[in-house]
């Protein structure tokens, strides 16, 4: 029976991340440590990336947000909740999912205003690498892309889908 895995010291996963981010051309927008839980945001092509680990976890989310403008985007978006659109939930489904992210909803006041495309990463572990960095932030920024091709085909035209 093999004892408890030997995680790697934060301030060393912090440099090592770092370092990563340099490696693969990936612009350091902003670093932080605030409260329960620090990382980093990234730009990664026009996409800006959040990699957020919460004290204590073993991973990092890297996560790709689109949050849309008030008004007649989201009022659009939500009619086709209200009405239990099979064919669009399933179309939404297939276009923020992948076998290697996963999706959920940013939900404000009871309505649904963005999503969230998201990938773990475990560089508290010694076998981490730049490689498992770079399938993460490619993994939700394509599928990030093919979300927000999919909602300018269904939302009215007018203000730009931003991803944040």
């Amino acid at each position: 029976m093999a004892g408890p895995v030997a995680r790697k010291d934060e301030s060393l996963v912090r440099d090592e991340l770092r370092q990563y981010l340099q490696e693969i051309d990936v612009t350091i927008l902003r670093e932080f440590d605030e409260g329960e839980f620090n990382g980093f945001w990234v730009r990664f092509g026009d996409f800006p990336i959040l990699l957020e680990n919460q004290k204590k976890k073993s991973y990092y989310i890297v996560a790709f947000q689109i949050t849309l403008p008030a008004g007649p985007e989201v009022d659009a978006l939500n009619s086709y909740y209200e009405k239990k659109d099979a064919q669009f939930i399933y179309e939404l489904t297939r276009a923020f999912t992948s076998p290697l992210t996963g999706f959920s909803r940013i939900i404000e006041g009871g309505r649904v205003i963005g999503f969230t495309i998201s990938r773990y990463i475990y560089p508290f572990y010694h076998d981490f690498s730049v490689k498992d960095l770079d399938r993460a932030i490619q993994a939700v920024v394509s599928q990030g892309a093919i979300g927000i091709a999919f909602l300018k085909t269904i939302l009215p035209e007018g203000k730009e889908i931003p991803a944040e």
